[in-house]
């Protein structure tokens, strides 16, 4: 069946809480721990329209989720990326196929001229799938 990409929904909420809160992943995350799947419903829920969030489905099952927030104002040829991959599909090009979706989405829908995406020093694999997509390393934060 392979690897399919769609809107996010509601319901998508407790699979991407149990990804967030995976031990291979949660220190890469800006979630806490703490977080309660009825918050993540809400921040869904609650999506505005310069918001856009996609999950990656394996054989029906949510693998992945990322999103992008398009700036506002001065700033909305720019946008704001996040992404989270279940760590036992890591390698299996759900990272590619999420960043695919979001950057088409980004370039020839929304005409961004720049997307934005913070990845610790510590998380080589990502800072890889990123550096194939063209991003490059503008500057480091310390103690952000």
């Amino acid at each position: 069946m392979g690897i399919n990409i769609r809107a996010v929904e509601i319901q998508d909420a407790r699979a991407i809480h149990r990804i967030c809160i995976q031990d291979e992943v949660l220190p890469y995350m800006v979630f806490l721990p703490s977080m309660r799947v009825d918050a993540m419903e809400n921040r869904i829920r609650n999506l505005v329209p310069n918001q856009f969030e996609f999950v990656a489905e394996y054989d029906g099952e949510v693998v992945g989720f990322i999103g992008l927030t398009q700036s506002p104002g001065r700033r909305s040829h720019s946008g704001d990326l996040f992404i989270g991959v279940d760590s036992e599909y890591h390698n299996k090009g759900i990272g590619k196929a999420l960043l695919t979706k979001m950057l088409d989405l980004a370039d020839n829908w929304l005409m961004l001229e720049r997307v934005e995406l913070g990845v610790l020093e510590t998380n080589p694999k990502a800072k890889d799938l990123y550096e194939k997509f063209g991003f490059v390393v503008e500057g480091h934060r310390y103690q952000a």
